[in-house]
């Protein structure tokens, strides 16, 4: 027993320096976030019920409408990214080895903040920018004001473009590194046998990439739902995204909303972990179905 204990013992020490800055920063920071969302340690004195943030929040038509806005924003971007992630990686893979290496480009927007990405596609696709000048040069357009709206249209398109280009080097990246581990010689089989290259994609290469792609689109629509950066500069105006809505209550408005600020960012918090259980819970489910088929 107390060889067990001094074992536990040297465990926890060693990981300490990790352990220390995680409860304290992280878990600290969540626990403060949940009591302040009930009026607890709040900047100012909370007069009334512990649950009247919640009760404020889950009344309001803008909450559903930035909530909406939000998961509609995250999902399609995540999926985006994660398909266009997953083809690139696989013609990447399929390349030469000289190629392969030259193609390795594809990481730059990886070093890329998330602010520059999205003030890169400000750049490109606003009405002034470059594609605008490029398709007025053409003839294509006759006057700048001609060109589609296409950032700010009401639909978070140009934060959907924005996840995409920053986010599809991440989705390729944990792909690849399945894919270099990958036994080639089952496709050279499968095409021996006939196999044709779509019923090799999908039925040899995809499986072997799928838990790859089901965890990029976790991390990609997390981030996407709950990021602040990308839609600071490309977000909508109305509806906003929910952590802009965040960002205005507790900074633009008196500090007894303080409370409500922090009710959104735990339910934000909630749903991010209820959607990683039920995302896991379905895949798993699928998998399983497709195994006794």
């Amino acid at each position: 027993m107390s060889w067990t204990n001094n074992r536990a013992g040297r465990l926890v020490s060693g990981l300490a320096p990790l352990l220390l800055p995680y409860l304290v920063l992280f878990c600290g920071g969540i626990m403060l976030t949940i009591c302040q969302s009930f009026g607890v340690f709040t900047p100012l004195p909370h007069a009334g019920a512990a649950l009247d943030a919640y009760a404020k929040i889950l009344t309001d038509p803008a909450f559903f409408s930035s909530f909406g806005f939000s998961l509609g924003v995250a999902m399609v971007s995540a999926f985006c990214t994660m398909a266009a992630g997953t083809f690139l990686a696989y013609q990447v893979w399929q390349l030469p080895a000289k190629l392969a290496t030259a193609a390795l480009i594809y990481k730059i927007p990886l070093i890329l903040p998330h602010i520059s990405v999205a003030f890169v596609v400000l750049v490109f696709w606003s009405p002034s920018g470059i594609v605008a000048s490029i398709a007025h040069s053409l003839g294509i357009i006759q006057t700048m004001q001609d060109f589609p709206n296409i950032l700010y249209s009401g639909w978070g398109l140009g934060m959907v473009l924005a996840y995409t280009l920053k986010g599809t080097p991440f989705a390729m990246l944990l792909v690849l590194a399945l894919l270099v581990r990958f036994d080639v010689r089952q496709i050279q089989t499968a095409a021996m046998l006939g196999a044709s290259g779509v019923r090799i994609f999908f039925s040899i290469v995809l499986p072997r990439m799928a838990p790859a792609m089901h965890t990029s689109f976790i991390i990609l629509f997390l981030y996407g739902f709950g990021a602040f950066d990308i839609p600071f500069v490309l977000g909508e105006s109305r509806p906003g995204m929910l952590s802009i809505h965040v960002y205005n209550l507790y900074f633009k408005h008196d500090l007894a909303r303080r409370p409500e600020a922090m009710a959104i960012l735990t339910m934000m918090f909630f749903f991010a972990v209820i959607f990683i259980i039920a995302y896991s819970k379905t895949v798993q489910r699928l998998e399983n179905g497709v195994r006794k088929l």
